[in-house]
């Protein structure tokens, strides 16, 4: 499974934490720390993933990137949690 997280560097950890009992192969980070012009255009990567974390402050991001980041999982049915929700994910 391929899995895209959405979150600061800071809770980076505690999400790959979670995921290590999933059946993960690759995981894109998205950096929301990151200076807007170190930013990298993620949503042409979310076609490729099968769930998306998210920190819970991106699930109402004004932050234009992010908001299109879940929006474009939702447009395409991909699974969107955030990283408290995480532990009752299971995908096959």
């Amino acid at each position: 499974m391929c899995v895209m997280v959405v979150c600061s560097k800071g809770k980076f950890p505690s999400i790959l934490e979670r995921l290590d009992g999933m059946d993960v192969s690759h995981v894109y980070f998205y950096n929301t720390d990151a200076s807007k012009g170190a930013r990298v255009p993620f949503i042409t990567l979310v076609r490729f993933t099968n769930m998306v974390v998210c920190e819970e402050s991106v699930l109402n991001s004004a932050d234009f990137r992010e908001a299109m980041i879940i929006h474009q999982a939702n447009r395409m049915s991909i699974t969107v949690v955030n990283e408290r929700d995480l532990a009752g994910t299971a995908l096959s």
